[in-house]
């Protein structure tokens, strides 16, 4: 897989955790979610980079 491949799969995980936490967090609306959700998607995908440089070539 490429390093973009990982960056992808990260972010994705990453927003969806984001968003998980903050239903878990009892905070909802528009605003709160772009925040959760755009925070999530950044560090999964430096998450995905790291694993992605981790690998062996």
């Amino acid at each position: 897989m490429s390093e973009q491949n990982y960056r992808t799969i990260g972010s994705l995980c990453g927003l969806a955790l984001g968003l998980a936490m903050m239903w878990a967090l009892g905070i909802g609306g528009m605003i709160p979610g772009a925040l959760f959700g755009a925070g999530g998607a950044v560090l999964g995908g430096i998450t995905g980079e790291r694993l992605a440089a981790r690998r062996p070539r």
